[in-house]
């Protein structure tokens, strides 16, 4: 009996990060789409050093082609509430983070989803 298998995606091309000394080169999102979202996203990038939008950002696309990195910021509404971390206190719905993850397809070699703070 064999194990069911998902066929790769062959008609997505993934567009290389850009070299350019004027962009970030990492970018840090927040699922949520809006200006709550958007400053959880700037303390993270503040701490490493790079760019902040969030999922509802006109220009997302050709921000996240242009980063060498991407960090998602999805806090759960609980860790939200828990959490004396900034960067995790704006939790996004569903529906955000459906449409964040379409937008993010192309460039999911270098998305990395981060639903809590890391261990220290």
């Amino acid at each position: 009996m064999s194990s069911p298998t998902r066929p790769l995606p062959t008609d997505v091309t993934i567009p290389a990060p850009r070299e350019n000394g004027d962009e970030a080169k990492v970018l840090v999102i927040a699922a949520r789409p809006d200006s709550s979202g958007l400053a959880a996203a700037e303390v993270l990038a503040e701490r490493v050093g790079g760019a902040a939008a969030h999922s509802g950002d006109a220009e997302l696309g050709t921000k996240a082609r242009r980063a060498a990195q991407v960090i998602v910021l999805d806090p759960s509404s609980l860790r939200a509430k828990m959490t004396h971390d900034r960067a995790f206190s704006a939790p996004a719905d569903a529906a955000a983070r459906r449409d964040l993850l379409t937008r993010l397809a192309p460039y999911q070699d270098r998305v990395r989803w981060m639903t809590r703070p890391a261990a220290a």
